[in-house]
């Protein structure tokens, strides 16, 4: 069920649209097919919205792992990292983040994640949930315990998430042509419509 929060943010300086597609991946391996195609989502999005795509604002949450769970007893590289992370995804207009299906759900990894963000710290971001299932019969079960987790934190999803099964991934260009034709102007208008916007000027 696609959640919308129309609560566009009042700020000092707003920032200029388009901005770059953030990724985040909660496969505890690094390296995964589901970060691959998390990236071609991103990529392919960021095209449809005309935007940038950068490589470096795709976060892989295995390689800050430890500061996830360990906290303060984390390396003091490892807690950077984590900051650097939660402040990428806090600031962004859009957000692909992909998990596999992991007992009938996403990872532990992305839900260790999300817990660490701060209230609202998703508020004005448009979210693109992507789930990877090894079989058919448990595909949409990462992606419905995942909204509520999302709207929690402020996102707003309006679209079908990307659900993918394993061999979908051989052919992933056409399963995401069908997806990006149906969903992209649905994201962009959105994501204009959750923009911040500027201070009123006060009246002398």
């Amino acid at each position: 069920m696609p959640s919308i929060a129309f609560e566009p943010q009042v700020v000092e300086d707003p920032p200029v649209w388009p901005q770059s597609v953030v990724t985040v991946v909660g496969n505890p391996k690094a390296g995964s097919r589901t970060a691959a195609a998390a990236a071609s989502v991103a990529e392919l999005l960021a095209s449809e919205l005309g935007t940038p795509y950068r490589i470096d604002e795709l976060v892989d949450l295995v390689t800050i792992a430890p500061a996830i769970f360990q906290g303060d007893a984390a390396s003091e590289a490892d807690r950077t990292a984590l900051d650097s992370a939660i402040e990428l995804a806090a600031s962004a207009s859009v957000i692909v983040i992909a998990t596999p299906v992991y007992k009938g759900s996403y990872t532990g990894l992305l839900k260790s994640f999300l817990d660490v963000l701060p209230a609202r710290a998703l508020a004005g971001a448009v979210v693109v949930p992507v789930t990877v299932s090894a079989a058919p019969s448990h595909k949409l079960l990462a992606d419905q315990h995942l909204r509520p987790v999302l709207a929690e934190l402020g996102a707003s999803v309006p679209v079908p998430g990307v659900i993918l099964e394993e061999r979908d991934l051989e052919d992933l260009q056409v399963v995401l042509a069908s997806w990006l034709r149906a969903n992209a102007g649905i994201i962009q208008a959105t994501t204009i419509a959750l923009q911040p916007v500027a201070e009123p000027t006060p009246l002398r």
